[in-house]
């Protein structure tokens, strides 16, 4: 589906007079936002479209104990509002931390059942369904420049994302995009110095990628 998309050039997009678009997740969406470079910001550029960036690095779906900054939450970084969109990402922090991600079964089907129906994920779809907004998940890129902490997590991190495209097919106004078509494994101009957040470069083609996403998926419905 959105896999296949191709980097066609964008023509600036009209928003409607309302918010617009949040962006809710972990660092694959935080990261590059000091140099004005973040995959939302790379989007609100292309798309002349207004984004609120509320993902936080480190940040997971669930937490046990006591939470000091509710943004390390990704549900409760969504607010109600007159969103267009919703763009959500998020799991591989509870993956790596809570199970590092071997045998992480329980983990994952609290995230997200394996038929999609139930978990964390789907309970966060249908509240910002509920309030209006559609929805876009966005997965995880797949693969790494090097070996690095995230290395292990490749073939969950994968069973989650084939979860969260069963959910998005599910249900109306939810979508799905693989990143796929953006960032090489192979390709280290597409990654930062730690080898799994992506550089400049890669924020760039991720971002591209999912204007033109969110153009075609708005066309769909005209």
């Amino acid at each position: 589906m959105a896999a296949c998309l191709s980097f066609a050039a964008l023509s600036p997009a009209v928003a409607d007079p309302r918010d617009d678009i949040l962006v809710i997740g972990d660092s694959m969406l935080e990261w590059q936002s000091f140099r004005g470079a973040s995959i939302p910001q790379v989007l609100a550029k292309r798309l002349n479209r207004n984004v609120e960036n509320r993902a936080e690095s480190g940040a997971k779906l669930y937490l046990t104990g006591n939470v000091d900054n509710e943004r390390d939450v990704i549900p409760a970084q969504y607010s109600k509002g007159n969103w267009n969109w919703v763009i959500v990402n998020g799991g591989a922090n509870d993956l790596l931390a809570k199970c590092g991600c071997t045998r992480c079964d329980a983990v994952l089907d609290r995230l997200i059942s394996k038929d999609a129906k139930t978990g964390i994920l789907p309970d966060l779809v249908d509240r910002i369904r509920r309030d209006g907004p559609r929805v876009l998940l966005l997965a995880y890129y797949e693969g790494n420049v090097r070996p690095n902490l995230f290395s292990r997590c490749e073939q969950v991190v994968l069973q989650l994302s084939e979860r969260q495209r069963r959910l998005a097919a599910s249900l109306r106004n939810v979508e799905f995009l693989r990143t796929r078509p953006a960032i090489n494994p192979e390709n280290r101009s597409h990654f930062a110095f730690d080898g799994f957040h992506l550089s400049r470069k890669g924020t760039r083609r991720v971002g591209a990628l999912l204007a033109q996403a969110l153009e075609q998926f708005e066309a769909r419905r005209r």
